[in-house]
């Protein structure tokens, strides 16, 4: 393998990783949000209990 198909496949290789760091990268904040949706559903159960229902 000459030098030039060597950096040629780094490359690729390099493309790829970074593909998959985006997706996980997506996945994260997919979960984040769905993390921050349960806590604060979680603190307006806790406030219910506590005040009683404002609404």
């Amino acid at each position: 393998m000459s030098s030039v198909e060597l950096i040629a496949e780094l490359t690729d290789i390099c493309i790829r990783q970074a593909e998959i760091i985006k997706a996980q990268a997506f996945m994260l904040a997919q979960f984040g949000a769905e993390v921050k949706e349960e806590e604060a559903l979680r603190e307006q159960n806790r406030l219910k209990e506590i005040a009683g229902e404002w609404e």
